[in-house]
């Protein structure tokens, strides 16, 4: 396991002593030790957390909510200790991004282990994640490049693989691909429909 930074979540002291030494025993640095009131994207940020782990008794749906807001904008694996939980709650956490969530088995000896697998789980869900834009973005290019050759089917009176050569002529002699050259034509052909 390599050495990580972690933010450490928890509602006083006592609750956060015996995680710190589990951690500086594994050899992970905690950069932080904030409540669950304090801004937490603020401190992920100036620690340059890898992982966040929470101690807390039950998760406000306020403190979800940061959680939900850090997910969207700067994901990291987040291991959620809870004394107790509803079902409610614990859909939220892990809909908000929360890597492992342990319901009433905080030990001191298993915030290493579970660390370890939330890290992992989330490594793996990132990677699905960015596969999935990717599949996203190849589908959007591929409608506007359909879409473009549409267009210089119907205004050039053209064949479609002829629309596609002369699409991909179009990029090349401007410098773009052709993607974003097709985009460029859908942006014409807007201006002008509206002109």
């Amino acid at each position: 396991m390599i050495r990580l930074r972690i933010l450490l979540v928890a509602e006083g002291r006592e609750h956060a002593v015996p995680i710190e030494q589990a951690l500086s025993g594994a050899r992970h640095q905690v950069v932080a030790t904030i409540r669950p009131d304090d801004d937490l994207a603020l401190f992920v940020q100036q620690g340059q957390a890898d992982a966040l782990i929470v101690e807390l008794d039950t998760p406000s749906p306020a403190f979800i909510e940061q959680l939900r807001r850090l997910d969207e904008h700067t994901p990291r694996a987040v291991v959620v200790f809870a004394a107790r939980s509803d079902h409610k709650t614990t859909r939220a956490a892990i809909k908000a991004g929360v890597s492992a969530y342990v319901v009433d088995g905080f030990r001191a000896g298993r915030v290493v282990p579970v660390l370890e697998a939330a890290v992992a789980r989330f490594g793996e869900l990132q990677a699905l994640r960015g596969q999935r834009d990717e599949a996203l973005t190849k589908l959007a290019e591929r409608r506007t490049i359909e879409q473009a050759k549409g267009i210089l089917m119907q205004r050039r009176h053209l064949t479609e693989n002829a629309a596609h050569a002369a699409l991909r002529k179009m990029a090349m002699d401007h410098g773009k691909r052709v993607p974003e050259m097709a985009e460029s034509i859908l942006l014409v052909e807007e201006a002008l429909a509206q002109g």
